[in-house]
């Protein structure tokens, strides 16, 4: 079975958007830079730009990809867990994963916790079981902020009617990388 996180990005990609994960980067089974892991702590963004070479794969338990933070690449990993937001950059459309939502965020945002149980005893169906696009975002990522992950290019979002890049662009950008981490 597909996991709903993997079905969006999938989706997106199959339309020609670029997905945005939040992550939850303070979560014990996440693999990245220690300095993004202390940086972002429960509010890592990462774009998934098909025009990077991401080499972005899936598994049972989640999902790896070679990121850039700084130009330096690294082979990322993230268990479905620790992932509470999947959206379109461009829209900010997407699902959030409420049971995946940290703590510290759900604070911030004035989000209540999901209920554990229906008041017949019965256990909430999983969110994740059934996935429907919505906003999720209220406000852009400030300009001066800048997305952590490589996976945003410097110019703006390409209309979706048209390919983001040419393969020259891609090219150029993928001999920029310099993998610092990429074996197994």
């Amino acid at each position: 079975m597909v996991h709903p996180v993997q079905s969006v990005i999938e989706s997106l990609y199959a339309a020609g958007r670029c997905p945005r994960l939040h992550v939850n980067a303070t979560h014990a089974a996440v693999v990245c830079p220690e300095e993004i892991r202390h940086q972002w702590k429960e509010r890592l963004i990462i774009d998934l730009d098909s025009s990077y070479p991401l080499d972005l794969t899936f598994g049972q338990t989640g999902l790896a990809a070679n990121l850039s933070f700084g130009g330096m690449v690294s082979r990322c990993t993230f268990p479905w867990e620790s992932i509470y937001v999947v959206m379109d950059r461009a829209t900010g459309r997407g699902i959030v994963l409420d049971r995946h939502v940290p703590e510290s965020v759900r604070r911030q945002s004035g989000t209540p916790a999901p209920a554990a149980a229906r008041l017949d005893g019965e256990p909430e169906p999983a969110a994740e079981s059934r996935p429907d696009l919505r906003a999720v975002s209220t406000e852009p990522t400030p300009a001066a902020e800048p997305v952590p992950a490589a996976a945003a290019p410097a110019e703006a979002p390409a209309p979706a009617d048209k390919p983001a890049t040419d393969e020259t662009q891609v090219k150029k950008r993928r001999a920029a990388f310099r993998v610092i981490d990429g074996g197994g």
